[in-house]
């Protein structure tokens, strides 16, 4: 089971935000009833075991969220406030057989240090195991905004087509990426035996996202974003919508306000 560490500090931090107490007794006697196994609940930190059936505990902002309702008798708050949102995303037709699921949103005013991007890419990665197995059903592309100009589109390319990927300096073709990236090692088996693979542009051809492999480098999130576009890319709609709504859940807890980005599907 995918497990977390909770800095009591936090947790507390974001229960007082919410004229609760926090009470870490009363934390490690009644938080297993909502589907964790604790191994450690003291002063400092919460280190659990998260259930399978519920991924929507497995960073510690949407962890607050599910605890809320149930430790300290707040309403209980099931709807996202998504507002319309601008910007759109077109998905080519070839899409349909390669990954037909794509799905954007954005979050605008979320103030961003070092430990909420370090948590911010803990959930997207426990995510992935949770939601996605392993990236197949569902893979989370997090990026400042900034940096990115929309509208965007989503094509299929071939292997040659090369853009500076996440953590490198210089240009590498999809095939390059994929026998010489960490993560393009990782992951290439998700595409084998595709001759053409997805790519998120911007209206510059700038490359955001080769799903679900790597970011472009450019649009990396840093404690100077404050706005950011997220994208969900896979197989299975129901994953892929678990996934944005959890990655928007965890922002909007932070302050983010989420908006609604147009998708036009590729079916």
């Amino acid at each position: 089971m995918p497990t977390i560490s909770v800095e009591q500090s936090l947790l507390r931090q974001l229960v007082e935000s919410k004229g609760r107490k926090h009470d870490v007794e009363d934390l490690a006697f009644r938080l297993p009833l909502m589907g964790t196994d604790i191994d450690t609940c003291n002063e400092e930190v919460l280190d659990i075991e998260i259930f399978p059936d519920r991924p929507d505990l497995l960073s510690p902002e949407t962890l607050f969220h599910g605890m809320m309702p149930f430790l300290h008798d707040s309403p209980p708050n099931p709807r996202l406030l998504v507002h319309p949102g601008t910007i759109s995303m077109k998905v080519s037709p070839e899409l349909s057989k390669i990954r037909p699921v794509i799905l954007g949103a954005v979050v605008r005013g979320v103030n961003i240090d070092e430990d909420v991007i370090k948590r911010l890419m803990d959930h997207q990665e426990k995510l992935h195991f949770a939601l996605g197995r392993g990236r197949k059903r569902a893979s989370i592309g997090v990026h400042d905004l900034a940096t990115i100009a929309p509208p965007f589109r989503v094509e299929a390319v071939d292997r040659q087509h090369s853009f500076i990927p996440l953590a490198m300096e210089e240009e590498m073709t999809i095939d390059e990426i994929l026998q010489e990236h960490s993560k393009g090692v990782d992951y290439a088996h998700l595409l084998q035996g595709m001759e053409k693979v997805p790519i998120i542009f911007d209206s510059n051809d700038a490359v955001l996202s080769f799903p679900p492999i790597i970011n472009g480098d450019h649009t990396t999130v840093t404690t100077k974003t404050r706005d950011l576009f997220i994208d969900v890319t896979g197989l299975d709609i129901r994953a892929c919508e678990s996934a944005l709504m959890l990655v928007c859940l965890q922002l909007s807890v932070l302050g983010g306000k989420i908006e609604s980005v147009r998708v036009t599907t590729c079916e």
